[in-house]
């Protein structure tokens, strides 16, 4: 009777709580506050975002295009939807977020700039391919502006507050680049570069030397500065004078990747001379740094085979986030930055013009003043100037204010066959500019060690002097450094990498090779056992966890 008893108990409780369980589930489906638990707050809006209704006069409308075929089958969409409608819930009733069937709206997507893309679905066991949209477009007074598609939330807050900021001011999304090295086109030297550019929303137009800046541009990016004349860093200057956003990437010493590597200081020094106006002094030498990569390099060996070494290189620096600035929305969320041969800056701001140091080497870095050993075959050599040269130095500055116009009072530059330059302003507008002493870490040599977060570190640069530190601090959210720099002894740091190398190239592949030997001996000699009538006699059945007695059929061919 205390059994039957104690069991009605058991059932009843076990039915109580099913029922509070899925009154806490429905509950729940309609009143639910989500919680982001991630390091830098990846899955909430931003401040800038709860705030965006404030920039906006009248009603914004942000439509979310998405195939339902790629609802059914992808995670990703819902994962947009409900994101897009935390703006709405922060619009305070001046943005609202509509979901729309791409069908709704056939023939119009591509020209609001949503991109379709092809997906295989399988249907009735058959595979088949689907064109699926996933865009999002954002309308304001009859402006508009496009994400062409996203598949997730990752980028999507600064993507869509990119987008209202362009739909609401209007301003211009072009980015004007000046490539200042004989030896290098934009086409060919910098396509990681332009990618990143270009998924920022950027339209590039390069220039060529001399070559106005377009009134349209709403960012000059210049790119090595070894073969710019007085005409070309005037066009600069006036640029900078009347408020243009600038990034500049540049050299004091020059270095021949396509003859040895020889290095020699920069004879051309328009720029330079520039930015010394300005209150930053690029010095012809180069840095050298502990905190450095190990790249390979081919040599030729007596035989005149090719033999692949690898060297560490201290003139390719691995730059440390607690050697970067962490107020600036640049360095704040490091994403990784590696500078080849750079060159240090010094900082002697005028009156009116705040600037600050945003990436240093370490404190162990050391010069190369005069004998610039840069080839692998000068290792030896790298370190010569170090005793009288150790120390901190900076490597990329941002500049903000009314700059100095450097070529003001003096004549205008002329040049054979060009078009006569027009004057300076009276007065110089306030302008932001970023200078890294590095022309090389913008190109394509990033590629070599896998440093394609040089090209994201020079987008967000842009981002910054362009869009203001909001917006910049948006793009370089949830960003963040996946190498081993948190390791400051290079020793123990060059431990750790051949490990990992070891572990991944040899004690994980021999530990499976090994695994297959030992079962391969183990399976022949369970067959062995089991041929001769072995087996069982051992006490080795299947039941007892030894061998399976083999078949009759299979003992008569292994006899």
């Amino acid at each position: 009777m205390t059994a039957s008893i104690g069991k009605r108990r058991s059932l009843v409780l076990l039915a109580l709580t099913t029922a509070v369980l899925a009154a806490a589930a429905l509950v729940l489906d309609h009143f639910h506050v989500p919680l982001d638990l991630t390091a830098r707050g990846s899955y909430s809006l931003s401040s800038v975002s709860r705030n965006l209704y404030k920039s906006l006069d009248d009603k914004l409308l942000i439509t979310y295009y998405v195939s339902p075929d790629l609802v059914a089958r992808h995670p990703g969409p819902r994962q947009v939807e409900d994101y897009l409608r935390k703006f709405e819930g922060q619009g305070r009733g001046k943005i609202t977020v509509e979901v729309a069937d791409p069908k709704s709206n056939a023939g119009a997507l591509e020209s609001l700039g949503i991109q379709p893309q092809r997906m295989q679905v399988i249907v009735d066991n058959e595979a088949r391919i689907a064109t699926v949209y996933s865009g999002v477009v954002v309308q304001y007074r009859g402006r508009s502006e496009s994400l062409p598609f996203v598949l997730g939330i990752e980028g999507l807050e600064y993507g869509v507050v990119k987008a209202v900021y362009r739909a609401v001011s209007g301003k211009p999304q072009v980015a004007a680049v000046l490539v200042g090295d004989a030896d290098k086109s934009y086409a060919q030297d910098y396509r990681a570069l332009d990618e990143s550019l270009r998924a920022a929303g950027w339209k590039v137009r390069a220039l060529n030397s001399g070559e106005e800046v377009p009134a349209e541009a709403g960012v000059l990016i210049v790119l090595g500065n070894a073969d710019l004349d007085d005409y070309a860093a005037y066009r600069i200057d006036a640029w900078l004078a009347g408020g243009g956003a600038t990034f500049m990437a540049v050299r004091g010493v020059g270095i021949d990747t396509k003859q040895g590597l020889a290095a020699a200081p920069l004879a051309q020094g328009a720029l330079i001379g520039n930015l010394s106006k300005y209150g930053v002094k690029v010095r012809k030498e180069l840095v050298l740094d502990v905190s450095a990569r190990s790249l390979p390099f081919q040599d030729q060996t007596a035989s005149g085979g090719q033999n692949i070494r690898y060297v560490r290189y201290p003139h390719w620096i691995v730059i440390r986030a607690e050697d970067c600035d962490p107020k600036s929305p640049l360095t704040a969320n490091f994403p990784g930055l590696d500078l080849m041969w750079p060159s240090p800056l010094e900082l002697s701001p005028p009156v009116g013009v705040v600037a600050l140091p945003l990436v240093r080497s370490t404190s162990n870095a050391w010069l190369q003043t005069k004998d610039f050993a840069v080839a692998p075959e000068d290792e030896g050599r790298y370190t010569q100037e170090a005793p009288a040269t150790t120390g901190q130095y900076i490597l990329a500055a941002s500049l903000e204010g009314r700059l100095p116009m450097a070529y003001a009072g003096k004549a205008l530059p002329a040049r054979g066959g060009a078009a006569a330059l027009p004057p300076l302003p009276r007065e110089a507008k306030a302008s932001r500019l970023i200078v890294v002493g590095s022309a090389d870490f913008a190109t394509d040599l990033m590629s070599l060690t896998d440093s394609l977060f040089n090209a994201s570190f020079a987008a967000n640069a842009v981002e910054l002097v362009s869009w203001g530190e909001e917006l910049a601090a948006l793009k370089a959210r949830g960003s963040r450094d996946p190498r081993l720099v948190k390791i400051k002894d290079p020793r123990r740091k060059a431990t750790l990498e051949l490990f990992i190398i070891g572990l991944n190239l040899a004690i994980i592949p021999g530990a499976f090779a090994l695994f297959g030997i030992v079962r391969s001996r183990r399976r022949k000699a369970a067959a062995s056992m089991g041929g001769t009538g072995m087996g069982e006699a051992n006490g080795g059945g299947a039941a007892n966890g030894g061998t399976a007695p083999v078949p009759n059929d299979t003992k008569g061919a292994s006899s």
